[in-house]
Order: C-alpha cells, then structure tokens, then sequence
C-alpha cells in the first residue's frame, strides 16, 4: 500500500476557477488547501466529468444573469481545470463505474453525482464532498466534508 494518501474532489470545489462562488470556503482558501495537500503528498483525484459539469453550471449562471464576462471565465475554467495536470482524472467509461453510477442513478437525481459517487466507490478513493446523500451511496468511510478535509491537514 502506498504511503500517498489520495482524496476525490466534488466538482463544487473547482466552481472558484469558473467564476462561481460555491459558500464552502474563499477560491483563495481552496486553491491552498489543495496546494498543501499536493505538497504533503496527496494525490487529488476528479472524475472526468467534473470539468464539464462546472462549465455548465458556470455558463448558465452566466446566462441567466446575462454575464458575458461570466461566460468567458467559465470557458477559461474549463481549459484551466480540462487542461492543468493538478489532478488526475478518472475516466468515467469504465465499465464498472457505468455500472455503479446505474445503480445510484436509481436512487439519485443528478447524473454527474451518479457517476462521482460510483468512481470514488469503485475505485475506493474517498470523496470530499458537501453532498448529504453521499454517504448512503459510497459508505460512510468513504465521505468527508471541505471541513474535514482542512482539518486534517491541521492534524
């Protein structure tokens, strides 16, 4: 077993890069959290999807407030995050993913947190996440909050 200790990141946590502010912590304050953590060793993980999903949801933030700048920076996230090798993406078309993602898409609304939530599962990467519901699809040991994860790191 390695010693890396590695965590999946939520795409909420990328929204900063596009513009948005999510509420969980500063775009400041994320961007060293993860800084600290590459540099303590962990490896940081996002479902390929992820990149996607926050150029939508930035891009129609943009659009229903009739934000052109807030277009542009959500196409500059999307190259930023699609691009930057800070994390490793995990390819969501494996077979195994498709087929747990079905099995939360059952049970759970949002397409993207389908396929997030059945690559942490199968790959057994615990996933940062504010999402409530996420525990009841990959294990309660395999969930942490924003705030759990800035504490172990005070740790």
């Amino acid at each position: 077993m390695s010693s890396t200790r590695a965590v999946m990141l939520d795409t909420s946590y990328m929204l900063p890069v596009f513009g948005v502010d999510v509420g969980i912590d500063s775009a400041a304050s994320i961007q060293a959290t993860l800084s600290r953590l590459v540099a303590k060793g962990t490896e940081l993980y996002i479902s390929d999807l992820s990149p996607f999903e926050a150029f939508i949801k930035s891009y129609r933030i943009a659009e229903k407030i009739r934000d052109e700048r807030g277009k542009e920076e959500a196409k500059l996230g999307l190259l930023f995050v699609a691009k930057g090798g800070w994390a490793t993406r995990i390819d969501h078309n494996d077979d195994e993913i498709i087929e747990e993602a079905f099995k939360v898409r059952l049970k759970h609304n949002d397409p993207f947190d389908c396929f997030i939530f059945a690559t942490a599962k199968v790959r057994n990467i615990p996933l940062v996440t504010e999402d409530d519901s996420a525990p009841d699809f990959i294990g309660n040991g395999l969930v942490m909050t924003w705030a759990v994860l800035k504490k172990s790191l005070r740790a």
